[in-house]
């Protein structure tokens, strides 16, 4: 089962399953009652990076209010096949660009 499925920024159709939704709020409990969050850094990101050592998409947005303040939500997605499956997801300071090339996006965002 799926919590939620949308068509991302970058045209692909991404699923949060019920498995990845309790292994994310399992260690990221700050992401509960934040999935409007994730649906949004999807719909709208401010960068995508593609790493292709790991073979997944990094979906990154920034939100002024988060339960821990000022952040970047990273949404970590697997594509195959023309569909995606939500990896992982949690809160950022900083955006991190080694070993992974920009998708969508510019480079004027704050990144290490």
């Amino acid at each position: 089962m799926s919590l939620f499925e949308i068509v991302s920024k970058l045209g692909k159709k991404i699923k949060l399953t019920d498995v990845q939704w309790s292994h994310i709020k399992s260690r990221h409990r700050e992401l509960v009652g934040q999935t409007n969050k994730m649906i949004e850094t999807l719909n709208d990101p401010d960068i995508v990076f593609y790493s292709n050592k790991d073979d997944v998409y990094h979906y990154c947005k920034l939100f002024q209010k988060t339960p821990v303040s000022k952040k970047y939500l990273l949404v970590i997605v697997k594509h195959i096949n023309g569909e995606g499956f939500i990896i992982t997801a949690f809160f950022v300071s900083k955006l991190r660009k080694k070993d992974k090339e920009i998708v969508y996006g510019e480079e004027n965002i704050n990144i290490i």
